[in-house]
């Protein structure tokens, strides 16, 4: 199937194909040398499906021509749009920010540098959290190494059209590891414990990842936070990278209180109260200050504290 979205603009597609590269979340999908073309391998209602989103337009008049090949079984083409529009934040009107944040004289730049930036979600939600959780406490280099090995022990290889892709392996593909299985490649034990354990209260039911669709802000962080290995800022993480939500603030995380330093020129790190304090006219778009901030600095979240 084959259609056209169009995106709420500004809407720079390259800018966020670029930030892919730097991220090092290229694991498990293909981007040509323009940033103008986005595969990968998306399960959407439990069918895995090739999908391609090709940037045919300009940052203020975009258009994605999308086409996908489902590849195990069937899937409606409205199914597949809304898949497409949440993972591109295809819907998010960025002009509210870029128009209240005009002239204050800390973050005008900032969000000037990123104009159109908007957040690229994980495909799956299971998979985003088990990237956050493989990036507690290790630099970004070798958090892709651990996510490149996981991928390589438990996930599938398909071929479409010509070229081999892997696909992220499902909870229930880990939830079938033994904790030596990844203390093997060099993950810790307590985040081969976290992961697998996880893997397995979804794949037996216990947890659904689907319904936390359904739940504030609140609620995902109330349900996740009795898991074992999965604290606020892992949650924070997957609120923002995830789901897509447009208001969450990272207040503890390190690289957020490392931008703010820098912006706004101060003598130390603030704190995470006054990150808070200073935070509290950012709303409803504490997500995208956040996000712009952090790539101020060129780095993602920094750790304060998982579990």
């Amino acid at each position: 199937m084959k259609f056209d979205i169009k995106p709420k603009p500004p809407f720079d597609f390259q800018k966020m194909m670029q930030r892919l590269t730097v991220t090092g979340k290229t694991h498990v999908l293909k981007l040509n040398e323009q940033f103008t073309e986005y595969e990968k391998i998306i399960r959407i209602e439990r069918v895995s499906c090739f999908v391609k989103v090709v940037s045919s337009g300009t940052v203020t008049a975009p258009i994605l021509n999308c086409q996908a090949i489902p590849l195990n079984g069937q899937v409606s083409e409205a199914a597949v749009k809304k898949k497409v529009k949440q993972l591109f934040s295809t819907e998010v009107d960025l002009s509210p920010l870029y128009e209240h944040f005009a002239e204050h004289d800390k973050l005008v730049h900032v969000l000037q540098r990123f104009k159109g930036l908007k957040l690229l979600t994980d495909t799956d939600l299971f998979e985003s959290i088990v990237k956050i959780i493989i990036g507690q406490q290790v630099n970004l280099t070798f958090a892709g190494t651990l996510t490149e090995r996981l991928i390589e022990l438990a996930g599938e290889k398909v071929e479409v059209e010509g070229s081999t892709f892997q696909i992220f392996p499902t909870s229930t593909a880990v939830a079938k590891l033994k904790y030596e299985d990844l203390r093997a490649l060099q993950f810790s034990q307590r985040k081969a414990e976290y992961i697998i354990d996880l893997a397995k209260l979804i794949s037996e039911g216990t947890v659904d990842f689907e319904s936390l669709w359904e739940m504030s802000d609140e609620e995902v962080i109330q349900t996740l936070l009795p898991i074992r290995g999965i604290g606020k800022w892992t949650i924070e993480c997957l609120l923002i990278f995830g789901m897509g939500r447009t208001d969450v603030l990272p207040a503890a995380d390190i690289g957020l209180r490392n931008a703010i330093r820098q912006v706004w020129t101060l003598a130390e790190q603030p704190s995470e109260e006054e990150v808070r304090k200073l935070a509290m006219d950012w709303t409803p778009w504490r997500t995208y200050i956040t996000y712009y901030l952090w790539e101020s600095l060129n780095q993602t979240p920094a750790v304060v504290d998982h579990t």
